[in-house]
């Protein structure tokens, strides 16, 4: 696996947490200027909510984005100082706009601008159209989407919204039959079967309302092809035509996240190792699940990391020595 190409990958909202601010101070001073610029765009009190917001707070479909957005982006300047430079990147959802500003398709006021744009439509969208997320798992795919056909009721509806791994599904849309899908997989012996604690039923035709103030938005923004290779969290691809992206990329807010093709693919390219430049490492553990003869390594791994391509072999050893230093 030596020499093998990196991916950065961003994760989305859900990544959150109260106090991830604190490392931020360690990503440098330029960390401390992204913070900086996220107030001044977002209007924002960015590294107060990043110290101090508690779990409720959190919640907010703006707050969580752009704060998710602003550790990714700090971490991906720390990354890139200390010689990490990714051969692909992609983004779980939110995430995807971290992987443009990565990829140089957006700069960063646009990002930023785009990143608060879409949490404000996403959460006025869950107030006009309430509704919930679950996780499913240990049960197969099409089973899974079986269920939410059997669930809808009338105006109740519910779709799979994320196929995160071969053994992980997210299901959202009304909360009555959100429930009822879920009822229905713990009676089948899922894993595990549980609502999310989130603000609306995201990725699901629930976020409609959404879609009208994002792509007014986006009609402003221009894209850039992307210096470094993009898979799509939504088709699963590598982005060829960014015309053509540039206009399907709000009705990401409607469609289920690919991630499992997105990770997939990415292994196609030849891709050794997943970083997860973001907080919490959500998408390390998917990866292990989707490809587990590829390294996955979260922020933190990589800091402590020598050199920015491990030789082979060193990917667990790796993780190992992080987790030594993390306990002691």
């Amino acid at each position: 696996m030596s020499g093998a190409p990196t991916a950065f990958v961003f994760p989305g909202q859900g990544s959150q947490f109260p106090g991830m601010g604190r490392e931020i101070g360690r990503f440098g001073a330029e960390a401390g200027q992204v913070v900086a610029r996220a107030e001044d765009v977002t209007g924002l009190p960015v590294g107060e909510l990043m110290a101090t917001a508690d779990a409720r707070t959190l919640t907010d479909p703006e707050i969580a984005q752009v704060l998710v957005f602003v550790w990714s982006a700090a971490a991906l300047t720390r990354l890139r100082g200390q010689g990490w430079h990714p051969s692909y990147v992609a983004g779980h959802s939110l995430g995807e706009f971290t992987a443009l500003y990565a990829a140089d398709s957006l700069d960063l006021d646009t990002a930023l601008e785009l990143v608060s744009c879409r949490g404000r439509a996403m959460r006025d969208a869950a107030r006009l159209s309430p509704g919930s997320m679950a996780a499913i798992v240990g049960l197969p795919l099409d089973l899974v989407r079986g269920m939410c056909r059997e669930a809808c009721h009338g105006t109740e509806l519910v779709t799979v919204a994320n196929v995160n791994s071969p053994r992980q599904a997210v299901v959202s849309g009304s909360t009555p039959a959100v429930r009822r899908v879920v009822e229905r997989a713990q009676a089948l012996g899922a894993l595990r079967a549980r609502q999310l604690a989130v603000g609306g039923a995201y990725h699901s035709p629930l976020m409609a309302p959404a879609l009208a103030p994002l792509a007014a938005a986006l009609a402003r923004a221009r894209l850039q092809p992307p210096r470094i290779p993009l898979v799509s969290s939504t088709t699963g691809q590598v982005v060829e035509d960014i015309e053509e992206y540039h206009d399907e990329l709000p009705w990401q807010m409607l469609r289920p996240v690919q991630w499992r093709r997105t990770v997939t693919t990415l292994r196609r390219q030849g891709v050794g190792f997943f970083l997860e430049a973001g907080p919490g490492r959500v998408l390390a553990g998917l990866g292990r699940e989707i490809a587990r003869e590829a390294g996955h390594l979260g922020v933190q791994d990589a800091l402590r990391a020598p050199v920015p391509h491990p030789p082979p072999g060193t990917a667990d050893a790796l993780l190992t020595t992080a987790t030594t230093k993390d306990s002691s």
